[in-house]
């Protein structure tokens, strides 16, 4: 009589993490059938509500729908994939030290100024007009823009997608890819790449902390320094104005001691701050 083998239990294979890259290319559709479905029918009942024609009315509408289709998008997504798969949110890593949010006060200023330089590409920016008028109100813009905008894309972008495609792709997959419908999802060319190139820092900076906090941080500092900007100078230079600017040699000094001041703050923070390959395997 030949002996029984014992063969061990089937082991269960888990579910990956939501979302994979397809599905991540998902949520941008879904993010215009959102805003469609939902944002245009209130846009229209607002107008035919409130006299829109008001700059004040128009500018707050125009941000509330713009939350409520945040919010909306991140809602059906927490409904449509299963608790399996859901990354779930992580606040702040413990332990997290108050060093890392001390150099926000440096790490800020320092990347508005480099990414300033973007200005010297000609890329079209169909939303200039919106913001300029956003200057004129500033509780409006504080409010949208330094405290609502930071926390909802923060939730969705790096505490859902850059969470989820951790776990299942390396971390430049997961920061590139996040950091690319980052840039997209604010369907504005002149935005879109100062968006792109400030999602690969704000997914490296997650990767580093798992600090969702952190990214909120930064991500409203730099909002504030960019209205606080357009508050100051009141209109947008033309472009004459601002070719002499970025050809100065004190800009191109500026240019330098910012990129010099990014790269060690960069590397201090690489130096404190570590991975949790648990934490993003599990």
């Amino acid at each position: 009589m030949e002996p029984e083998l014992l063969l061990p239990d089937a082991i269960e294979v888990l579910p990956p993490a939501y979302p994979t890259l397809g599905e991540s290319w998902g949520v941008l559709g879904w993010f215009l059938l959102i805003s469609l479905v939902i944002g245009v029918p209130l846009y229209g009942l607002a107008h035919w509500l409130l006299p829109l024609r008001v700059p004040v009315y128009k500018l707050g509408t125009g941000a509330a729908l713009s939350v409520a289709v945040q919010l909306a998008l991140l809602g059906w997504l927490r409904w449509r994939v299963s608790p399996a798969r859901w990354p779930g949110l992580r606040w702040n890593r413990r332990g997290a030290s108050w060093q890392l949010y001390a150099l926000l006060v440096v790490l800020v200023p320092s990347q508005a100024v480099l990414l300033s330089a973007l200005h010297w590409l000609p890329l079209p920016n169909w939303t200039a007009k919106t913001f300029q008028d956003m200057a004129h109100y500033p509780v409006l813009s504080l409010f949208f823009g330094c405290l609502l905008a930071p926390v909802l894309e923060e939730i969705l972008f790096r505490g859902l997608l850059l969470r989820g495609l951790l776990r299942n792709y390396s971390p430049v997959v997961a920061i590139g890819q996040s950091a690319l419908l980052f840039g997209v999802f604010h369907l504005n060319p002149a935005q879109s790449l100062f968006a792109l190139l400030m999602g690969l820092m704000l997914g490296w900076l997650y990767y580093r902390t798992q600090s969702l906090a952190l990214c909120i941080a930064l991500h409203a500092l730099n909002n504030l320094l960019s209205f606080s900007s357009m508050m100051y100078n009141g209109t947008a230079l033309n472009e004459a104005a601002q070719h002499r600017i970025l050809s100065s040699n004190s800009f191109l000094l500026t240019l330098l001691v910012a990129g010099l001041l990014m790269g060690g703050l960069l590397w201090w923070i690489n130096r404190i701050t570590s991975p949790a390959p648990a934490e993003l395997a599990g």
